[in-house]
């Protein structure tokens, strides 16, 4: 029986053995308990099991050591007063801006969400991994928010509004700890009316939840590093395992803050202890993370992660800069105050490397360490994939954007005037995202529903429509399951008629014409295109074709 002298934590003791008896519940068990079929998960319950028990054990075992010295580091300073009423009000801003348009149509990508994971029950959400759709925290708030508020599009987004408020905190307290509490609530400005920041919080898909969690993990790993208490490096765990739980991009976060971490600890006094506790923390970053997905780890390696990327335009690196660039345009209202910010980057990381070289490196080596694996393994490249790095982007610019001045100041003997100008700078970019904001509401980010509704008033008498590529999984899963599905051309020339006409619709062409060469050539010459309807998302137009007229000399027979 454990004695109170050696017990110096009941509570974690308690925990822990709570944790072991509840891992040696059988496997079948917990399989009815979540609505599975016996064996149907696979080993997923077993690997859950042996998890769990060495949590257990981990909080039983640390339970009887004495509560490690505070570290003689200085505690922070607090929050001042100015900063928490400017956060506030940017915080109320950022939920105002993000409301308008946010019931509009759903997006490829949100619609999977919707369909194939957020109208699933909270067990088979938590079990299932079958695609690389699945973004499963995510997946599990949207289901909540569907129970509470009825199924609508605001309503499957609104996590990734909450997200994104919650984002502006994240962001001054990294900020704060790298450029001082200034430069952070002007990078939290800019964020607060940045059109792409806007456009991913009306998105429902767990990239704002991504960037949120990796914000806050660096912020708790540069103050674990440098406190070097177990407390800050449970909550870095914590954070790391949720964002990996969003979406396992975080895994690039925490392995570049591990190879950062290592590499500074060489150069300094190699304490044992220090490397023991980080690596512990790591570790756990790791056990927690297989302790959520442990169920669906099973199908995951089943049937998710070999999904491969046809060969495209979008997994050429040129396709990505280019449309980044495009996206930039966009968003930060022209070229003129893109390449200016490119310039402020550059002086802006420059400085930071300088001054704090492991903040500096975690600012950029997850955008390149995921981009370089992405292309490695042949994937898809869109410019969201880099969207978690878009906290990091905004400090380095407004750093720059305060450091530029300084140095040009100098050079002529005005350094007085650097400060003023780097807020002048800032302000500049400040109103420039401003005027971008209504661009975000413009339009939907795909309109499906308004293609659907055009078609529907042309159909006549034996008429048809038909859907291919990427666009049938929106309509066939969610907004038109009645019509006609094509795959191949073969499936194209069988729905024609005597009767009337046939109507395509497609969207994103560049993977129609990779992933069906066959139909895209049809596309070109059996069928003209009537309507786009337009959408934000970039190449994803929704396209309403019709079938030529057979005596036309431009009709060429579908083979």
């Amino acid at each position: 029986m454990l004695s109170s002298k050696s017990v110096r934590h009941p509570w974690l003791a308690i925990s822990g053995l709570l944790l072991v008896c509840l891992a040696l519940i059988p496997s079948a068990v917990l399989e009815q308990a979540f609505g599975r079929s016996p064996h149907s998960l696979s080993w997923g319950p077993a690997l859950f099991r042996v998890v769990l028990a060495l949590h257990g054990a981990m909080l039983v075992t640390s339970s009887f050591f004495p509560p490690r010295a505070r570290s003689s580091e200085p505690a922070p300073p607090s929050i001042s007063l100015r900063a928490r009423v400017i956060l506030g009000g940017l915080t109320l801003l950022a939920l105002v801006l993000r409301i308008p348009s946010l019931n509009s149509c759903l997006w490829l990508d949100e619609v999977l969400t919707m369909a194939r994971f957020a109208r699933w029950p909270l067990a088979r959400i938590f079990t299932s991994f079958p695609d690389q759709n699945q973004h499963m925290l995510f997946s599990l708030l949207a289901h909540c928010s569907l129970l509470l508020f009825g199924e609508h599009a605001w309503a499957v987004r609104l996590p990734s509004v909450l997200f994104g408020a919650a984002s502006i905190w994240a962001l001054f307290l990294m900020g704060r700890k790298v450029v001082g509490e200034t430069e952070a609530l002007l990078a939290c400005a800019l964020m607060t009316v940045s059109y792409h920041h806007i456009w991913f919080s009306q998105n429902a898909r767990g990239y704002m939840g991504l960037m949120f969690f990796t914000c806050l993990a660096t912020w708790l790993w540069m103050e674990a590093i440098e406190r070097d208490d177990w407390q800050t490096w449970l909550g870095y765990a914590v954070a790391v395992a949720l964002g990996m739980w969003i979406h396992m991009t975080m895994l690039f976060v925490v392995g570049t803050h591990a190879l950062i971490f290592l590499l500074a600890w060489l150069k300094s006094d190699r304490s044992p202890a220090r490397l023991g506790r980080a690596l512990g923390a790591f570790a756990l970053c790791g056990t927690l993370s297989l302790q959520v997905y442990a169920f669906s780890l099973p199908e995951f390696l089943r049937t998710a992660a070999p999904e491969f990327s046809p060969q495209s335009e979008w997994i050429n690196p040129l396709w990505v800069v280019k449309e980044s660039l495009r996206s930039l345009q966009v968003g930060f209202a022209g070229a003129a105050v893109v390449a200016c910010g490119g310039l402020l980057t550059a002086a802006g990381w420059l400085d930071m490397l300088r001054r704090k070289p492991s903040a500096g490196w975690a600012m950029v080596l997850p955008a390149v360490v995921g981009g370089g694996s992405m292309l490695i393994l042949g994937h898809n490249l869109w410019p969201r994939f880099f969207f978690f790095c878009m906290g990091f982007g905004l400090l380095i610019v407004i750093h720059g954007a305060m450091q530029l001045p300084r140095l040009l100041t100098s050079a002529v003997g005005l350094s007085q005037w650097g400060p003023r100008v780097g807020y002048a700078f800032a302000a500049l970019m400040i109103a420039a995202s401003i005027t971008t904001v209504p661009r975000a509401w413009a339009l939907p980010k795909q309109d499906f529903t308004g293609a659907r509704d055009y078609v529907e008033r042309q159909l006549g008498q034996g008429d048809k429509v038909v859907v291919a590529g990427l666009a049938i999984y929106a309509y066939s899963e969610y907004y038109a399951p009645a019509w006609t599905v094509v795959n191949t051309n073969a499936e194209l020339a069988a729905a024609k008629t005597d009767r009337g006409r046939v109507f395509l619709i497609y969207t994103l062409p560049i993977d129609l014409r990779a992933a069906h060469p066959d139909i895209w050539k049809a596309v070109e010459s059996d069928f003209e295109t009537i309507k786009v309807f337009p959408g934000s998302l970039g190449g994803g137009e929704v396209y309403v074709s019709r079938e030529r007229d057979p005596l036309s000399p431009n009709a060429v027979a579908v083979r």
